[in-house]
């Protein structure tokens, strides 16, 4: 069987050529449309029954070098084919696995692309006001006496705990006992923080006691002040997506990645690396103050969101 390729700017043509080549009784094995320096190309494969003229000796000096070239295609075009199927059936894999269409339908190599963006993360600059943002349930106090603690503790910067969660059963009881805990002013609504200190606010829970008008009120008040959005690495994508575009007009830094502990599947979290998502700025992977806490640096990054291909993809 005789394989060959081609391709040109008009279909018709290279239907012409196929016939000339490999005559009438050609048949059509896959043909698509594609672009290339900014021209759109048609791209024909065919195969033509037809046997060839038996060549004599062993060697490649026997070997026309049209016969050589022919080869040297099919095999171009047989490792195509196999490179595009084997990225089709680990797109498959990721789906299966929980990564969401969504993002992954975005690039031929999701997987790729998740390196990719792990290799370009810049952390942002940090403010002197931090305003952590979530959603009921996701550890945005602890994260917050954590993210404090990281600045005294390892950074040696003066901070200061803004608590406004006044909603929630307990609220201010567990903020006094981690300030005692760890040493740290805990400010009320209307105290002045410390000259020179770095102040981190914790907000109530995102609903219906604070939503975009209540925190566009805070960030008046603080006009140096930036958002970091405190996300549940175990919640569905779709919530989180929907969260984050809730924020979309207000100055992010970067996310808080929390419960990292229990995210069975690193890559399903691909689409918070891209660029319309606030970078990764903290890790926490656990429920110890303050030693579940990690800078969000790239070697951080690869341990989570890389976590679990082993159990997909053998070799990786």
């Amino acid at each position: 069987m005789r394989i060959k390729r081609f391709c040109g700017e008009n279909p018709l043509e290279v239907l012409a050529e196929v016939k000339r080549v490999l005559g009438e009784e050609a048949l059509i094995l896959s043909s698509r449309k594609r672009e290339e320096a900014g021209r759109v190309l048609y791209e024909i494969m065919a195969a033509v029954d037809r046997e060839e003229v038996p060549e004599r000796g062993n060697g490649k000096a026997g070997k026309s070098p049209e016969i050589l070239a022919e080869l040297a295609e099919i095999k171009r075009l047989l490792q195509e084919a196999l490179s595009e199927k084997l990225l089709r059936g680990r797109y498959l894999r990721l789906l299966e696995a929980g990564v969401p269409a969504f993002w992954a339908s975005r690039f031929s190599d999701p997987l790729a692309r998740l390196r990719e963006r792990i290799r370009a993360h810049q952390p942002g600059p940090a403010s002197r006001v931090q305003i952590l943002v979530g959603l009921p349930g996701v550890g945005k106090t602890s994260s917050a006496f954590k993210l404090a603690a990281w600045w005294r503790y390892r950074k040696g910067r003066p901070v200061a705990v803004l608590a406004l969660d006044r909603y929630r059963i307990g609220a201010k009881a567990e903020a006094r006992r981690l300030g005692e805990l760890l040493d740290l002013p805990v400010l009320a609504e209307g105290d002045l923080p410390p000259e020179g200190a770095l102040l981190v606010v914790d907000t109530p829970a995102w609903g219906p006691n604070f939503r975009e008008e209540e925190l566009a009120d805070l960030v008046g008040r603080f006009p140096e002040a930036r958002i970091y959005p405190v996300l549940r690495t175990t919640e569905s994508p779709e919530v989180l997506v929907a969260f984050l575009k809730g924020l979309r007009d207000f100055p992010l830094a970067g996310s808080i990645l929390t419960y990292t502990d229990r995210l069975p599947f690193g890559p399903a979290l691909g689409f918070l690396l891209e660029p319309e998502s606030p970078p990764p700025a903290f890790v926490s992977g656990g429920p110890r103050v303050p030693e579940d806490w990690e800078e969000g640096t790239r070697s951080v990054l690869e341990r989570v969101f890389l976590r679990g291909l082993n159990r997909i993809f053998t070799i990786e």
